[in-house]
């Protein structure tokens, strides 16, 4: 799921940037300082639903920064791979899954579906994956004291 980190236009700085995932969970934690109730799982599906949308709207799914002198054959290929000329950004998903998420459950866009639809199908995931973590591991550390040993 994560080969996008291999890819040869990802840039250092966005394999960094996406160790978020990593830390921001055990940060949240410290910080509420107190047990995790519903209202911080209702606060998070407005927030990624926000975010998910605004990022739809707001960021193309890639950006070339220059023409390729073959806009047709190998040239454009090679263009793609050249993070000079092409970013690839689908930020937060908003546009499609990437290329290497192989699970049919998670196969959103195959069908080539409108925005508002694949934002659909895409968001009832999130928010069903973010209810199992927040039920299975958030909320049971927050109750455990799991801030007090960071």
């Amino acid at each position: 799921v994560m080969k996008y980190l291999t890819w040869s236009q990802t840039l250092w700085i966005d394999r960094l940037t996406c160790t978020h995932h990593l830390w921001t969970m055990p940060l949240f934690i410290y910080a509420s300082n107190n047990e995790l109730g519903l209202d911080a799982f209702k606060l998070s599906v407005c927030i990624v639903t926000i975010k998910v949308c605004l990022s739809r709207w707001l960021t193309p799914h890639c950006i070339q920064a220059t023409k390729s002198k073959d806009d047709g054959g190998s040239g454009a290929a090679e263009a793609k791979s050249d993070p000079q000329i092409y970013r690839y950004l689908n930020v937060n998903l908003c546009h499609e899954l990437w290329r290497d998420i192989t699970f049919s459950f998670l196969q959103i866009s195959q069908d080539k579906p409108p925005g508002w639809l694949y934002l659909w199908r895409l968001l009832w995931r999130w928010q069903l994956f973010n209810y199992l973590v927040f039920v299975g591991i958030l909320s049971p550390l927050s109750r455990i004291g799991f801030a007090s040993l960071l």
